[in-house]
């Protein structure tokens, strides 16, 4: 078995002085933090999902007392600004039927509790025979029991096509993709807000559109990433891209409320998706202006900068220009470190799916919270998980570049802690009752900070092992999650039927269970290092020169030769650039 390529030995990056922030490549970075902060105003992907609790009439609270009303009462929703939307988009009527919420629950879709009170939603609006017709109001459709759940669906099937944009990061420009990701969903959101009230049918095209646009998202944002930043940050450019998600959750269930509430802008509901537009096409304008595919194309970098991530880039292939191959699918559904990184990430998006989609069902059931202190106590452990995240990320960095530890060993550290906390704090926290609620809740926030160690470790593997095909695999990766978070709603509701505490503990269980297969196989067959398959026979040469080009005015080429004796042999190589005027 042919062995792994080891990576470039980089240098400590260049001090910059650029005046308002510290580097390009930070800039790129928080670009991207931002476009998955917006982009959870049009969806939540399955690792980051969130309910609302909105008032109803006397008689459906009635109805949503008895414990097997309460399961009917739990809706399951992918998409924080359409879980609180649709409930203002709906007549009232239509919660007052079990079937409705019970079919969209079976439809694997977030969790919305609809038993509880909270003051985001006016209540004498929603309790209001006429609602659909109060003065300024947005119209409310009739939507049936099997069109709602048709709506959240469509979000599901939109999202499995990421096996194929996982293809078109790597061979197109990740810059355009990004942009384009955010163009579908703005124009999704604006066609939910102006023809939802025409057919469902609109409505279930802008939630397929909203998937496709989150399944041309991550592929795009890895792909850029490798290109971006040299091996030993690409950990932290991930988790602080990534962490975008928690950001945005914490900050959109408020604000979807809020303009839900009101029926100044655009009548209440529409106001949801026509800021998500704005904001969308905000973005746009803005990562038009500052973001670049690649640091050659960016006009305002310093030549340091762009040394620097050359530099430690070269023996990675990585630009569609030096890669005249195909996808090597035949080596990476044959690679050990890729399938073992895989799994990885599928046994840590599991049980996350299972904590954050069901954690509000969970502590009403279990440990009797209501519902205001439920929807307080459900958004710490998303908290964690971003803080976490960001901290784990940037020790991968640094324990990288200040310690004599490989890059592999960091990774499998990083994450068989996280594989080990995860399940065992959940596991843990089967063995308290009601009595020790406030325990509970501490030990569900570390299981979720544990849960942040997977970024530098399974997921930043994924941007190691191949960086010229990093969408590929990221989409191959992504589609067996979105897979999962199919499954994973439906086993949970076959276990759960009358929310005791045997019925949570046993969910525990197995999320417990598949939490722990990665200490097994990823630290027996995962690794960070590129794989030998990812590079080009060229790369296997005495000594290679690239030329990369920048628009600046003041270097018009940097030119880099890259020497080794044997990579095979863990070599050091030698890199020398010189700027061409």
């Amino acid at each position: 078995m042919a062995a792994s390529v080891h990576p470039t030995e980089e240098k400590l990056p260049p001090k910059l002085k650029y005046r308002w922030f510290p580097s390009w490549r930070m800039l790129t970075a928080t670009l991207l933090c931002l476009c998955f902060s917006r982009m959870l105003l049009y969806f939540l992907n399955v690792k980051n999902l969130t309910y609302e609790t909105t008032k109803f009439d006397t008689k459906t609270a009635e109805n949503c007392t008895s414990r097997k009303a309460k399961s009917n009462c739990s809706v399951h929703m992918m998409n924080s600004n359409m879980g609180m939307a649709i409930v203002c988009m709906i007549k009232p009527s239509q919660f007052n039927h079990s079937k409705s919420a019970n079919y969209i629950f079976d439809n694997q879709s977030t969790l919305l509790q609809m038993e509880g009170s909270q003051n985001l939603i006016d209540e004498k609006e929603m309790n209001s025979e006429n609602a659909g017709k109060t003065f300024g109001a947005a119209e409310r459709m009739d939507w049936s029991a099997d069109e709602q759940g048709y709506i959240f669906s469509a979000f599901n099937l939109g999202l499995l096509t990421m096996l194929g944009t996982g293809l078109l990061a790597d061979k197109f420009n990740a810059k355009y993709m990004i942009i384009g990701s955010v163009l579908i969903a703005s124009f999704a959101n604006l066609l939910i807000a102006v023809a939802s009230a025409l057919s469902v049918y609109y409505t279930i095209a802008g939630r397929f559109l909203v998937g496709v646009s989150d399944a041309l998202l991550q592929p795009s944002v890895n792909s850029l990433i490798t290109r971006w930043f040299p091996p030993t940050e690409r950990s932290y450019a991930l988790g602080l891209a990534t962490g975008g998600r928690q950001l945005g959750t914490l900050l959109i269930v408020p604000a979807s409320g809020a303009l839900c509430s009101q029926t100044i802008l655009f009548g209440g509901w529409p106001s949801i998706f026509y800021l998500s537009a704005s904001i969308g096409i905000a973005f746009v304008i803005i990562y038009t202006a500052l973001g670049a595919d690649k640091p050659s194309k960016q006009t305002c970098i310093a030549e340091k900068e762009l040394k620097f991530i050359t530099a430690s880039n070269l023996n990675e292939n990585i630009g569609k220009k030096r890669m005249q191959r195909k996808v090597p699918w035949l080596q990476i559904l044959k690679s050990a470190p890729v399938w073992s990184a895989v799994i990885a990430v599928i046994c840590h998006e599991f049980p996350l799916m299972t904590m954050i989609m069901f954690l509000p069902s969970y502590l009403h059931d279990v440990h009797h919270y209501t519902t205001t202190e439920n929807g307080i106590l459900s958004a710490l452990p998303t908290a964690c998980l971003w803080i976490s995240k960001i901290l784990s990320s940037y020790l991968n960095t640094f324990l990288q570049r200040r310690t004599k530890l490989s890059r592999t060993i960091i990774c499998k550290i990083l994450n068989s802690i996280g594989s080990l906390g995860l399940g065992l704090f959940l596991w843990a926290s089967t063995l308290l009752d009601s009595s020790h609620a406030p325990l509970a809740v501490i030990l569900l926030c570390a299981s979720m900070a544990c849960a942040g160690l997977h970024t530098p470790g399974c997921q930043a593997s994924l941007v190691s092992l191949a960086p010229a095909f990093s969408g590929a695999i990221t989409g191959l990766t992504f589609f067996f999650v979105a897979s999962a978070g199919i499954i994973n709603p439906i086993i949970t509701k076959w276990i759960v039927q009358k929310g005791t505490h045997l019925e949570w503990n046993a969910v525990f269980y197995m999320s417990t269970l598949v939490a722990l297969i990665p200490v097994v196989t990823f630290n027996i067959w995962g690794s960070a290092d590129v794989q030998w398959w990812a590079r080009s026979s060229k790369d296997h040469t005495s000594s290679s020169t690239v030329i990369v080009t920048t628009e600046s005015p003041r270097v018009r080429h940097t030119t880099c030769d890259f020497n080794v004796i044997n990579f095979q042999q863990h070599q050091k190589p030698s890199v020398k650039c010189s700027e061409n005027v």
